[in-house]
């Protein structure tokens, strides 16, 4: 199928600011939005950003449980931050972690790309290709496959994969505990995803890797016998085929899981006979982050995040926490982030991650109750104090 430009104007702004310096890590910090509105880095997983370092994506809603949501691409020399869409259904953006090109669907079921290195924009599938319940979350690293649930109609859910050439759409899991399956296509190039299932009462989360091609599926030593409950958040670790998951702890007792009281990220890969854990036990990570490099990983920790507003006041300090998965060394990036519009909800957390250079690391934070996005400047020293 051969895409099609699109010549519809996009409107460059700036509402960026100085939002000051970390005095433990020295990171400084500059403020990307500032609208009176939910804006977010869509998600941490799978960072939405360039391959070059430079620009990233947000996504901007008045309502965020709504059907309307704006995009825009920040721009870390400029500061500036470009509308790319004016309404689009939905936040979520399938992308490859650091590619050039991220496809979002429009309201009437069609699929665009956009590239982030030139701002360009395509018309990928035509209107009706996808039905208006459709998520998508991911696509293969050659922009082939896009990766996607919807409501099957009978309680259950049912993950697909739609080839951006043909339209072509295949199912390759359903069932009731395929309701938030995270999916994120393999980093390597190797036609699998790494997807979970969780129970309909969230005490249960399996993670798997599943093979697109014989939808053969293998589950990863996370939680049951082996651990902690996986916390619903995990990510592949660069190409290697290894993945990293933040585990569930004890939040009353500031405590971990007694099989693993080091720690709570495990390590694996699918045939391991149990996980590796990274050993910081004064933190509660929560969600994680790898770099494109597959050396760094980055987490918010939430271990002394106290969400009763009567008692603590704003939620916090939520913790970003860097960490080098090779030589086991960690350090604070950000001694608080400031979310302090915790809501039960991805929209409301930090979700920090890495961009492609490791110059940044992009997180959402809510000082002012409305949640902004944020990019702190890794100092060189800092990662080197890693290695």
């Amino acid at each position: 199928m051969t895409h099609v430009q699109i010549d519809e104007p996009i409107v460059p702004g700036r509402e960026g600011a100085d939002w000051g310096v970390d005095p433990d890590s020295g990171a400084v910090v500059v403020r990307l939005t500032s609208a009176p509105a939910m804006n977010s880095n869509i998600y941490c997983e799978q960072p939405y950003a360039s391959p070059d370092g430079r620009r990233f994506l947000i996504a901007r809603t008045f309502d965020p449980f709504g059907a309307s949501h704006q995009l825009f691409v920040a721009d870390l020399q400029t500061l500036g931050i470009t509308q790319i869409e004016p309404d689009v259904p939905q936040e979520l953006v399938a992308h490859t972690s650091w590619g050039e090109w991220a496809y979002y669907l429009m309201h009437d079921g069609s699929v665009r790309r956009l590239s982030l290195m030139t701002l360009k924009r395509e018309a990928a599938l035509p209107a009706g290709s996808l039905g208006g319940d459709v998520i998508i979350e991911s696509i293969t690293p050659d922009n082939r496959l896009l990766i996607g649930y919807e409501p099957a109609g009978d309680g259950s859910f049912r993950s697909f994969t739609c080839d951006t050439h043909t339209g072509e759409k295949r199912i390759y899991c359903q069932g009731p505990s395929n309701r938030n399956p995270h999916a994120q296509a393999d980093l390597s190039g190797a036609r699998r995803v790494l997807h979970q299932l969780v129970t309909a009462d969230d005490r249960q989360v399996i993670v798997l890797v599943i093979d697109l091609a014989s939808g053969e599926q293998t589950t990863l030593p996370l939680g049951g016998r082996w651990s902690a409950q996986s916390s619903g958040h995990m990510a592949w670790i660069a190409d290697t085929g290894r993945v990293a998951c933040a585990l569930d702890w004890r939040r009353a007792d500031r405590a971990h899981d007694p099989r693993h009281p080091q720690g709570n990220l495990a390590i694996c890969a699918p045939g391991d006979a149990q996980p590796t854990i990274f050993t910081a036990p004064e933190h509660g990570f929560y969600h994680v982050s790898v770099s494109r490099c597959g050396r760094y990983f980055v987490c918010d920790d939430f271990m002394d995040m106290k969400n009763d507003a009567f008692s603590s006041g704003p939620a916090g300090p939520v913790r970003i926490v860097v960490g080098n998965l090779q030589t086991g060394k960690y350090r604070t990036l950000l001694r608080d982030c400031q979310a302090y519009g915790i809501a039960g909800s991805s929209r409301f957390e930090p979700d920090p991650y890495f961009t492609a250079d490791n110059r940044h690391v992009i997180y959402n934070a809510s000082p002012f109750g409305l949640m902004q996005v944020f990019a702190a400047r890794v100092p060189e020293a800092f990662l080197a104090s890693l290695d």
